[in-house]
């Protein structure tokens, strides 16, 4: 994969971006989320040398013990191995990302959980349309920031070009936005019972999930929303968040894991609404 890698990236963000842009529409659709969630953990705009061994050894103790989590490890270790090769980074940093043991137990349960949600995220023929038009419109933003990018690039001395920096870094932030979209619509099924559906008693788009914090007792809401509807604030948050994925398919009263930046924290679903 290093032979598609660019070898000066202007930070962590257009590395990820560069390396996922460079994988099979399989492999890329299989690891992107992973790559970028670490990518975020880290700092996007953190240049790649300023990795260290114990940040990453960090990021990789964070990780449940559970086969996403062993996933995450795996597809974040591919991807220091790819820059490595291309000599974005000194070699044997992946090393420092060891993936934890997953009992046999865990995995089962965790099989089901996938066979459970296998149909994909449901969305109303409105919703699809107004993810196909964001997707869109990111993509023509896209086009445009490569253009900043050349122009930018006209100016020889790049060390100090900050247009040249800022616009690189704003594409990786795209790239990320894309595959997300691309990735929801990919998988999306559409609905067209509307009103007349009978309501599912699990977490799917559009309903709002009340949680509570195992370790502190906090219950915190949540909505799920299309991604063009995020607001943190708010407690919107897009299916393929890190709460996002944890709660989509759940009942009341399961318990999930959300990885946070420097552990796991798990909840119990106390009602879906």
């Amino acid at each position: 994969m290093s032979s598609g890698i660019n070898t000066n990236p202007a930070n962590l963000g257009e590395a990820a971006a560069t390396y996922l842009t460079a994988l099979s529409n399989a492999k890329r659709e299989a690891v992107s989320q992973s790559v970028m969630n670490f990518v975020r953990w880290y700092g996007v705009s953190h240049k790649p040398d300023s990795l260290s061994p114990h940040r990453l050894a960090e990021y990789a103790d964070g990780q449940p013990a559970s086969p996403d989590g062993a996933e995450r490890v795996k597809a974040v270790r591919e991807f220091l191995n790819s820059i490595s090769k291309a000599g974005i980074i000194d070699k044997g940093l992946s090393s420092h990302l060891k993936g934890k043991r997953v009992k046999s137990k865990t995995l089962a349960k965790a099989t089901a959980k996938k066979q459970n949600q296998s149909t994909g995220l449901e969305l109303t023929p409105e919703q699809k349309a107004q993810m196909e038009a964001e997707l869109a419109v990111l993509k023509e933003k896209r086009v445009n920031i490569l253009e900043e990018i050349k122009r930018a690039a006209a100016d020889k001395d790049l060390k100090e070009n900050a247009p040249y920096h800022a616009a690189r870094e704003e594409k990786a932030k795209l790239d990320g936005k894309v595959s997300e979209l691309e990735m929801l619509l990919k998988h999306a099924v559409v609905s067209v019972a509307g009103a007349h559906k009978k309501r599912s008693s699990r977490v799917e788009l559009g309903r709002s999930v009340v949680v509570k914090n195992l370790s502190c007792g906090t219950v915190s809401t949540y909505k799920l929303v299309i991604p063009r509807e995020v607001n943190v604030r708010k407690g919107c948050v897009s299916p393929v968040s890190p709460i996002g994925r944890a709660v989509m398919g759940c009942s009341v009263g399961d318990t999930i894991e959300v990885v946070a930046p420097a552990c796991v924290i798990k909840y119990c679903i106390e009602a879906i609404e």
